[in-house]
């Protein structure tokens, strides 16, 4: 597909990746380019330096003929201008960055008037994201899929665990059927496990199922944490306004350390149930007075790498129970695991996963074709849906009797309302939808998946 990215931020940066890996053809347009030579040079990307909403600038780029502009520049005002322009001019569909609170509710309903195909808003998304997570705390990820009906959480298996040094056979007997190990992160390494495969301590396990089923499971291995009641959040950012709207509707406790006063008024104003604390959170002291030592969570939000980074190393020093750190730029990640942070948020990663997801759904033709995709922190695998159409090889073929290439694992299969956690016998049905875990492979169809 063509697509216009308008905006060369760590969004418009990391969507230009995910989308040029996809084989898409992708344009970039902003008036900064020597700032971004470097990544660029790295990809297989067009670009165009200029003012996205000049007109001749996005002819220049070839408007006419673009399925898809996306405008995620700094201001909301300046994306909601170039995607009507953009649509004026002929772009067939417009996704456009809106991150103001009031905003983005007037865009839900002026987005049909403005030929707006999606909006996005990374700070409600990570706010969202971070929220599945609490209200799951022994988790360190959660992720849904078929509208909820389906949940994936990541978790760290400790010594005590009763399910380490299981097999994933022994494992399957002792726990429900809808339970799924996806995958295990083993150091650097990433297996998609057989039934032979043994589970350690220290693994990282992706497991799917139900909900009911996920929480019996960590009833069972004995990784229940205590539910989340009382939350401290570092920095009054967009994204910690709409958490704290989302926690202290799940009956959570929350306080906001902010180091700016006139923010800590309007924060006030915005979310008076909450405890609004106008100080440095750098400061030791300040988070003793406050009961870092005996808060549930501890949730780094500030605009700063860095600074998140060191708060959370010191509150995982206090033990604090649940610790969520969000990192902008990705070349820190072998920083993070060097300070033992487990739970990483990356706002524009969150959304470019959204964007990706809605492009391989327009993407999808009268046969099969991915629909969206799910890519993890470290990119050596990604979650595909599939919707089965009549060209699919292997209709109503049992699965046990289906050779799959290395590195693929069919984790559920959606008929109707019903969700399938597969084994052997059976079968994949036209018009069901199939969810795939893919381990470094270019898979793009679902016969792609079948060793040829």
């Amino acid at each position: 597909m063509k697509i216009i990215i308008v905006g060369i931020g760590k969004l418009g940066e990391y969507l230009a990746k995910c989308l040029v890996n996809e084989g898409n053809e992708v344009t970039l347009i902003d008036k900064h380019f020597n700032i971004n030579q470097t990544i660029l040079n790295n990809e297989d990307v067009n670009y165009i330096n200029g003012n996205g909403l000049d007109s001749s600038v996005l002819e220049n780029a070839g408007i006419k003929d673009t399925d898809i502009l996306i405008s995620v520049m700094q201001k909301d005002e300046q994306n909601v201008m170039c995607t009507l322009l953009a649509k004026k001019l002929g772009a067939k569909h417009t996704i456009a960055r809106i991150r103001t609170p009031e905003y983005s509710n007037s865009i839900n309903i002026l987005k049909e008037e403005l030929g707006l195909s999606m909006s996005i808003n990374p700070e409600l998304m990570t706010a969202r994201h971070i929220a599945r997570i609490l209200n799951i705390p022994s988790a360190i990820n959660v992720s849904t899929f078929f509208k909820g009906r389906m949940e994936m959480i990541s978790l760290i298996v400790k010594e005590k665990s009763k399910i380490a040094g299981m097999s994933i056979n022994n494992f399957a007997k002792k726990i429900t059927s809808s339970i799924l190990v996806c995958a295990i992160e083993r150091k650097n390494e990433t297996i998609i496990p057989s039934g032979n495969t043994k589970i350690q301590v220290g693994d990282k396990l992706h497991i799917t199922g139900t909900p009911k089923d996920i929480r019996e499971l960590l009833k069972y291995s004995k990784l229940v944490a205590e539910k989340t009641k009382t939350v401290i959040i570092s920095g009054g950012s967009s994204t910690a306004i709409y958490l704290t709207k989302l926690l202290l509707e799940m009956g959570m406790t929350v306080k906001i350390i902010e180091i700016d006063k006139e923010k800590c008024e309007l924060l006030s104003e915005l979310l008076p149930n909450a405890l609004i604390i106008n100080g440095d959170v750098s400061d030791q002291n300040l988070l003793y007075e406050e009961g870092i030592e005996e808060c549930d969570a501890f949730i780094a939000l500030t605009s700063i790498d860095e600074e998140n980074i060191v708060y959370s190393i010191f509150a995982s020093r206090l033990k604090v129970p649940k610790i969520i750190t969000k990192i902008n730029h990705i070349d820190l990640n072998g920083v993070i695991e060097q300070a033992n942070i487990n739970t990483v948020v990356t706002p524009h990663k969150i959304a470019s996963n959204q964007i990706v997801r809605y492009v391989k759904a327009m993407e999808n033709s009268e046969q099969s074709s991915s629909e969206s995709i799910y890519k993890f922190n470290n990119e050596n695998f990604e979650i595909l849906e599939f919707k089965i159409k009549n060209d699919f090889k292997k209709l109503n073929a049992k699965l046990k009797d289906l050779k799959l290439k290395d590195g693929i694992l069919i984790i559920a299969i959606l008929r109707g309302k019903q969700v399938i956690y597969p084994k052997g016998n059976d079968e994949i049905k036209y018009r069901d939808t199939v969810l795939i875990i893919n381990s470094s492979k270019d898979i793009k169809d679902i016969n792609d998946i079948l060793e040829s």
